[in-house]
């Protein structure tokens, strides 16, 4: 039987949690992991350091921003 793409059946969510709550789950943990342009030198290393603050390695730049998606069209720099 083939796998679909978007797989909501994480590790360690099981029947008993329900089906909404695997969805939601799913979506905040692909829109969290997902690759990001760095908005100062164009890397794909930009990612979160903790809940709100998001970072890049190569050039050093910080952001404040969501807890689990950052709004870089937003951004002023």
């Amino acid at each position: 039987m083939p796998r679909k793409n978007k797989s909501t059946a994480l590790k360690g969510h099981g029947v008993k949690f329900g089906a909404t709550v695997r969805k939601r789950y799913g979506k905040v943990y692909r829109t969290l992991h997902k690759k990001r342009r760095c908005p100062s030198c164009g890397s794909l290393r930009f990612s979160r350091l903790a809940a709100g603050i998001w970072a890049c390695p190569k050039c050093s730049f910080k952001v404040a921003s969501g807890a689990y998606d950052v709004d870089t069209e937003k951004l002023q720099i």
